[in-house]
């Protein structure tokens, strides 16, 4: 049994006992102004060991600009990898430009088609579906496979959108899902939670093998020059993007009192569900 206090606290909420009463008070802190700050530098290696995990320093006008200009019929969805990036706490800006890479700028061309809304390639292994895949608990009302397909399907671009950030969540952290979140990965449960802290370390993982065998001799070595799967991500397509004058990517982006009120009372939800949780075991 994990005791109320050691929950509370790890979520940075303060915890008082009324002895007269004996009422437990949990309450949130003040909220705090955090600052986030983009330390890329284009002529250093700073380029290298950019995590998963953290807030967008693109904006979605600036990712639109550069999808369009290399598809003019690309879909509109950077505004959804930012924002669904931020429920996770992933770099959605930097997830965009995977799914550039994925699907050759929207282009496709490969095995999956873009009625699929499938922008990462989820569960195409090279082999057709029978359409008796295991959904492996991802929603069945909005996640299918079709026979003779290659790839899942999502029902809408929300959803393709939030099972590539999901998958990128499972590599980036052992965490649990982000409370109200279900499972839309089909390949989410198959995934060493927590095995890719950064982009460059997808190379092998999310990709296999991950680099080019006709140019290096193993992953070791073309790791060692940056050129891998991950390595692309940033060098490809991020950094064509990324601007060191740039009004969101190069200031300070605040989290407001507002957004750290939000926070907390997700916080607080959590807490709450995991109170309930350990009373239904007393």
């Amino acid at each position: 049994m994990v005791p109320i206090r050691v929950i509370s606290e790890s979520l940075g909420m303060d915890v008082d006992w009324d002895g007269v009463s004996r009422i437990v008070y949990i309450t949130t802190p003040e909220p705090v102004q955090t600052v986030l700050k983009e330390t890329t530098n284009l002529n250093t290696n700073q380029w290298q060991s950019i995590s998963i995990l953290g807030e967008s320093m693109v904006s979605s006008k600036e990712l639109t600009r550069l999808a369009r200009e290399n598809n003019p019929s690309a879909p509109d969805l950077a505004a959804l990898y930012i924002s669904i990036g931020k429920e996770y706490g992933i770099r959605g800006d930097i997830a965009f430009c995977q799914a550039a890479k994925e699907t050759g700028w929207w282009k496709y061309g490969g095995l999956v088609e873009p009625e699929q809304n499938n922008y990462c390639g989820l569960s195409a292994t090279g082999a057709a579906a029978t359409a008796e895949e295991d959904l492996r608990g991802a929603d069945p009302e909005r996640v299918w496979f079709e026979e003779g397909c290659h790839g899942a399907f999502f029902d809408t671009p929300a959803t393709g959108v939030e099972a590539h950030i999901q998958h990128l969540y499972a590599y980036a952290t052992t965490a649990p899902l982000p409370p109200g979140k279900s499972v839309l990965s089909p390949r989410f449960a198959l995934i060493k939670r927590g095995n890719s802290a950064n982009w460059e370390d997808l190379g092998g993982k999310w990709a296999v093998p991950g680099y080019d065998r006709n140019k290096y001799p193993d992953f070791a070595a073309a790791f060692a020059s940056c050129d891998t799967y991950g390595h692309s991500i940033i060098n490809d397509y991020y950094k064509k993007v990324w601007k060191p004058n740039d009004q969101v990517s190069s200031q300070n982006i605040a989290i407001t009192p507002e957004e750290r009120i939000k926070d907390l009372e997700r916080e607080n939800r959590f807490l709450r569900e995991q109170v309930a949780e350990l009373k239904m075991k007393l």
